[in-house]
């Protein structure tokens, strides 16, 4: 398993976006196979509303709204797929959904 590196110039580009309030707060992680290999929490997990103070601070275990993002998740996951031998692109898709093997089309 690697070591996890913490990397002072990436640390530094993020604390100063979310310190400037470019993002409100950000997370990061790096990894490979083999497992993670950076990680870096900076900034607030939600603008203070007027008059009130600042939220709780991002941790590396902070959870995100990622709506619009699923097509981004699936297709990275379906690379990896690729990529390991495990899906192919240009296979009939009834080959993984059998349902779908002879589409009805309405017309």
């Amino acid at each position: 398993m690697p070591t996890v590196t913490q990397v002072p110039a990436l640390d530094d580009i993020l604390r100063q976006a979310a310190s400037s309030g470019k993002v409100p707060g950000v997370v990061a992680l790096a990894a490979t196979r083999d497992g993670l290999i950076y990680h870096g929490a900076f900034g607030r997990r939600a603008l203070p509303a007027e008059g009130q103070a600042a939220g709780a601070a991002m941790t590396p275990d902070t959870v995100f709204w990622i709506a619009s993002m699923t097509k981004a998740i699936t297709s990275t996951a379906a690379m990896q797929q690729v990529e390991r031998g495990k899906l192919e692109l240009d296979a009939p898709l009834g080959k993984l959904l059998p349902e779908l093997a002879a589409p009805q089309i309405l017309e």
